[in-house]
């Protein structure tokens, strides 16, 4: 039996008018789930990139350059 044969047999025992509950409960699982997978793709990307370390600039000689003037 799949996962979702399996799924499908449990929302079977449920009573009609709880199903809206059980939607609800499996969307924002769904919503947690996806949300840390980003967030754990997001950290490995930031882990995985290299440092650069003597590469910027000081802010007021970027702002010169983009002709905007600093408060």
């Amino acid at each position: 039996m799949t996962a979702k044969e399996r799924c499908a047999d449990i929302l079977d025992k449920f009573p009609e008018e709880r199903l809206p509950y059980i939607a609800a409960f499996l969307e924002d699982a769904y919503r947690l789930i996806e949300d840390a997978l980003d967030d754990a793709y997001c950290l490995e990307l930031y882990n995985q990139s290299p440092e650069e370390e003597g590469d910027g600039i000081p802010i007021e000689q970027l702002s010169a350059e983009l002709g905007i003037q600093l408060l």
